[in-house]
């Protein structure tokens, strides 16, 4: 069975997409925003995966021992209040990197105006790592 982390989670799209996808797999949502946690929370039930998700008020996956996933699944937040700020997705690849097993994948998306490749090679995530970047239009 495959463990999927969500990290940054927000409000559990991407764990929930992903658990509707691959009912076997382990899906695990992570936020460190309490308001986020309980909108994931939300989620779950609203599209029959409460019993198969799992939500944590986590920062980063910091409560997550190394080399936990095979897939980490990641849309950086990239505000801070109102304005714009990267230092999360930073903090994000290199939980990445750190929870990821070896050959496990990254699936990244993110605004491509933000340019966060540079950022995600730095971190360590795997090469092999999907990303897609969103036009910004």
């Amino acid at each position: 069975m495959k463990t999927v982390v969500d990290l940054g989670c927000g409000t559990g799209a991407l764990a929930a997409w992903f658990a509707l996808r691959h009912p076997t797999a382990r899906v695990i949502a992570t936020d460190r925003s309490a308001a986020a946690v309980r909108s994931a929370r939300a989620t779950m039930p609203a599209n029959g995966l409460a019993d198969r998700v799992e939500v944590a008020h986590d920062d980063a996956g910091s409560e997550l021992p190394p080399g936990e996933a095979d897939i980490v699944l990641l849309n950086p937040p990239f505000h801070l209040g109102t304005s714009v700020h990267t230092g999360a997705a930073t903090r994000l690849f290199e939980a990445a990197a750190r929870l990821l097993r070896p050959g496990g994948e990254l699936y990244a998306v993110w605004n491509s105006s933000l340019r966060y490749r540079p950022q995600l090679e730095r971190s360590g995530a795997p090469p092999s790592s999907c990303i897609a970047p969103r036009s910004s239009r």
